[in-house]
């Protein structure tokens, strides 16, 4: 029974990424946030083309009440990048009612891997709640 309760809240949550990162590219307030950190993590990406390495990027935001919001995302680029200085920014987009989850406005632009993801997640709920 707790296997399939969890099995469940991870469909559940990937539905909801799934639709909410499209959401976020329609109705999302739009901010500008500082790239706080950029690290490579691991060693070059095992695939076709050589040269390509995993970064996870580091940014914070702030609310116009003046609260200060922190998130973080994964990149896929080149051996070349440029170090977290506190002077780069980027676009971010987040929910005024829960500005917790947001997103690089580069990551809520329409694309297939959202549905992708929020229909996976529906099947997941779908085969393991079905009746045996």
């Amino acid at each position: 029974m707790a296997k399939r309760i969890f099995i469940t809240l991870l469909g559940i949550a990937l539905m909801v990424y799934g639709v909410g990162m499209v959401m976020l590219g329609i109705v999302g307030a739009r901010a500008t946030a500082v790239i706080t950190s950029v690290r490579r993590q691991g060693g070059e990406r095992d695939e076709a083309v050589p040269g390509r390495y995993t970064y996870s990027i580091g940014y914070r935001f702030a609310l116009p009440d003046g609260r200060s919001i922190d998130g973080s995302t994964t990149k896929i680029g080149s051996s070349v990048y440029v170090k977290a200085t506190g002077g780069s920014t980027a676009p971010v987009r987040y929910f005024k009612s829960f500005p917790y989850f947001n997103a690089l406005e580069s990551h809520t632009t329409p694309g297939i891997g959202q549905p992708i993801v929020a229909i996976a997640g529906g099947f997941i709920v779908f085969a393991e709640n079905r009746r045996r």
